[in-house]
C-alpha cells in the first residue's frame, strides 16, 4: 500500500487519538500540537511532515514546557490530580515521547507542571508524578 493511501486509510483513527489527547490534557492543548504529537507517537517515520509543519508555524520556543500549578483553576486542579493518582503521569508523558525528539521537530508543548506536595508527605515517599522526566 502506497504511503499517501495509507495516511488517509488511518485519518480518522489519528484524528480520534488527537480528540482523546485533547479530552485527557484539557483546554491548554491545541489541535495542532496534539495531531503532532499523536504523529510523531503512531508514526514516528513521518517526523519530517511534523518539523515541516513546525517550521511553517513559528513561534514560542521548541520544546517541553510546564504551565502553573497555583493559576489552574479549582476544578482543573482536582481532575489532574485525579488523574495522576490513577496513572501517575501527564497524558503527553504517558506517550513517551523523547524530549530531544520534540525540540529537534520545533514543537512548543506545554504539559502539565508539578502539583504542590502535601506538607504530610514531605518526609514520606515521593509521589509518583514527583518524578517525572524533564522536569524542572
Amino acid at each position: 500500500m502506497k504511503l499517501h493511501t495509507a495516511r488517509w486509510l488511518l485519518a480518522p483513527v489519528r484524528q480520534l487519538r488527537t480528540r482523546r489527547l485533547m479530552a485527557r490534557h484539557g483546554a491548554t492543548l491545541a489541535y495542532d500540537t496534539a495531531w503532532a504529537l499523536i504523529t510523531l507517537h503512531s508514526a514516528p517515520d513521518e517526523i519530517t511532515l511534523v518539523r515541516a509543519w513546525a517550521r511553517e508555524r513559528p513561534g514560542a520556543a521548541p520544546g517541553i514546557h510546564y504551565d502553573h500549578w497555583h493559576t489552574l483553576s479549582q476544578a482543573e486542579q482536582q481532575r489532574r490530580l485525579r488523574w495522576l493518582r490513577r496513572r501517575g503521569h501527564s497524558p503527553i508523558q504517558l506517550l513517551q515521547l523523547d524530549a530531544g525528539l520534540i525540540h529537534s521537530t520545533g514543537l512548543h508543548v506545554l504539559d502539565w507542571g508539578r502539583p504542590p506536595i502535601p506538607a504530610a508527605q514531605h518526609h514520606a515517599t515521593p509521589p509518583p508524578w514527583s518524578q517525572t522526566r524533564d522536569q524542572p
